[in-house]
């Protein structure tokens, strides 16, 4: 099958496409022909060898987390699934699933082929009407984002900062916050994105390229906002942000290395780790938003499965990413060397 590749560790330029042996599922697995996959920061981080002391990868390394596809071979012991179905789908890198006991595996998404286990919430019937390329955008930051609404625990009225708003997690975050929960929410962006969270629901914007958004919050809101959901900023760089929670102000992050108190003791800090509290109705409910329009096309760049390369380069080299990239695959060959 073909694959986008990672021989060794090393930066995005090392990856190429080529040819490896179709997984076959294990008991618990399905294999799936992978229709789209998305791309996230993970796959940068397990091939770029950042998060190695936690997670070893083991080479060749097919990246990718999230797809849509069919599936074409059931592993023994499956009977929620039949080949022919429709599905999408998030599973974690060996290494990852395993240190965290997380059920959910995959052999790698951006491929012509990808198992995934199938006896937990993870892998769901695509719903008629959902694209392949829309449903393969939503399972990584769609969890990762349900996880967040879940912690943030947000009501209506309530002001609510984002970090990365136009990130593939801020762009299912903004939406919830504003349509579902009925927050005012103020959310980080550029200049030339702001039509675009306004779009997702946003009540206001900060371009944080052109002033401190801590700054800029509360001479907006002097009082401080009652919660901040960070999406991209990492370790200490969370710490100046926190200034503009009003006291007794929540801060949920989703990124790694975030502080306990963000140097306060008059906040509550709440680190996303993973995809806690995921059930059967998780994705299905993701899937569904999608439909009625809760959730708008987020897909900001689409490729061709012969341009997997190019995608992961582009996708390593953005400063602002806005939404999800997205590769569709196709049945074109590739001219390859093909082991085993």
């Amino acid at each position: 099958m073909r694959a986008l590749i990672a021989w060794e560790y090393g930066p995005a330029e090392t990856l190429t496409l080529g040819e490896l042996p179709t997984p076959a599922p294990a008991a618990g697995e399905v294999l799936v022909k992978v229709r789209a996959a998305s791309l996230n920061p993970a796959d940068l981080l397990m091939t770029g060898g950042a998060v190695r002391a936690a997670f070893e990868t083991t080479f060749p390394f097919v990246p990718g987390t999230d797809a849509a596809g069919t599936v074409v071979r059931i592993g023994p012991g499956v009977d929620t699934f039949a080949e022919g179905d429709e599905v999408f789908a998030f599973g974690a890198p060996p290494s990852y699933a395993a240190q965290f006991g997380l059920p959910a595996l995959t052999s790698g998404t951006i491929a012509e082929y990808a198992t995934f286990r199938a006896d937990g919430p993870f892998v769901v019937r695509r719903p008629d009407g959902l694209a392949p390329e829309t449903a393969a955008a939503l399972p990584g930051t769609g969890l990762t984002a349900a996880a967040a609404m879940l912690d943030g625990d947000f009501g209506p009225g309530e002001k609510v900062l984002v970090i990365g708003a136009t990130g593939g997690i801020g762009s299912i975050v903004v939406p919830m916050l504003a349509k579902e929960r009925k927050a005012h929410v103020i959310a980080t962006t550029t200049a030339a994105d702001e039509r675009y969270v306004a779009e997702l629901g946003a009540a206001e914007s900060i371009d944080y390229l052109a002033c401190d958004v801590a700054a800029e919050t509360l001479r907006r809101h002097p009082g401080g906002v009652d919660a901040i959901v960070n999406t991209a900023l990492h370790g200490d760089a969370v710490v100046p942000a926190a200034r503009a929670l009003r006291p007794g102000g929540r801060l949920i992050s989703t990124t790694p290395g975030t502080p306990a108190s963000c140097g306060r003791d008059d906040v509550t800090v709440t680190v996303v780790n993973g995809p806690p509290g995921v059930t059967a109705e998780t994705l299905p409910a993701l899937a569904a938003r999608a439909l009625d329009g809760t959730l708008p096309d987020m897909i900001s760049r689409r490729y061709a499965f012969d341009q997997a390369e190019q995608a992961f380069r582009e996708f390593a080299a953005a400063t602002h990413t806005r939404g999800k990239y997205v590769i569709t695959m196709s049945e074109q060959r590739f001219s390859g060397t093909r082991l085993g």
